[in-house]
């Protein structure tokens, strides 16, 4: 992670404060499906990350030399955050009766159609020379075995705690896939893909794993995956009751549980793609 230099530190803090601010004047309703509007956002977050490596990596700078910074980590998601946030607050604002289904269908349609093409223009970029060929199997291959963990989870949490998963029904499973999809993209890129991992806790995890007669037969990553699979049932099923008693706060803290599982594993899966 880079942080940026002050004065855009400083312009992203006041815009964010900026946004909270109209957000809190316009008090949109928010539900479970308003947290799942918040997932192609997270996408573009992570994409526009995947964008600003490319630009180290290659030391060819993607973005204009001005606004560069705004789209290192962490500050990129605030970045997107402001964009975001000031596109749910005018929507809200503009709607004589709020509804909340409503606006998370806009809010989630604006993001997906900001995601698709900066998704095709990144795939696009991937076929520069300068970057060697892409690589989509085994991240690909990691994707479809989150989809498909997560499915196969939910439908056994819901067989045997079925009036709880029941209350997280949009946000659980997202929960759980958020988290697979970093722990599963993490685990592909060292084991198979020769990727470092860049975050303290994962590292040890995969330490500790490595440190394991295991390590010769499945790799060092599961050790990573078990953990977040645990964290990411563990938090559905605490917050199912809590997420009914206090809509409002249960969900904007399901938000960021997703974000932050979901930004780095689709920042993971695009850039193994590219495989710069």
């Amino acid at each position: 992670m880079a942080e940026p230099p002050l004065l855009h530190s400083a312009g992203l803090l006041v815009g964010a404060g900026f946004v909270i601010a109209l957000l809190l004047a316009a008090k949109p309703p928010i539900n479970q499906k308003t947290v799942v509007a918040f997932a192609p956002w997270i996408v573009v977050g992570a994409v526009l990350h995947v964008f600003y490596q490319l630009g180290v990596t290659l030391k060819q700078p993607l973005f204009p030399e001005p606004v560069e910074p705004l789209f290192s980590a962490p500050a990129v998601y605030l970045t997107v955050f402001i964009v975001m946030g000031l596109i749910w607050a005018v929507t809200a604002m503009f709607m004589t009766d709020p509804d909340a289904d409503y606006i998370a269908q806009y809010l989630s349609g604006m993001g997906v159609g900001t995601a698709v093409p900066l998704i095709g223009l990144l795939l696009w970029r991937g076929t520069d020379p300068a970057i060697r060929p892409m690589e989509p199997i085994y991240p690909a291959a990691g994707l479809l075995l989150a989809v498909g963990a997560t499915f196969v989870i939910t439908l056994a949490l819901g067989l045997w705690r079925t009036s709880l998963v029941a209350k997280v029904k949009y946000v659980g499973p997202l929960v759980i896939f958020a988290h697979l999809f970093d722990a599963i993209t993490t685990a592909v890129g060292v084991d198979l893909l020769g990727a470092s991992e860049r975050s303290a806790v994962p590292q040890l995890l995969i330490d500790l794993a490595a440190g394991l007669p295991t390590a010769s037969l499945i790799g060092t990553g599961w050790l990573f995956i078990l953990v977040k699979l645990v964290i990411a049932v563990a938090i559905v099923l605490l917050f199912a009751d809590y997420i009914t008693e206090e809509p409002v706060e249960a969900n904007l803290l399901m938000g960021l549980i997703v974000a932050v599982g979901l930004g780095p594993g689709t920042y993971n899966f695009f850039l193994f793609v590219l495989s710069p």
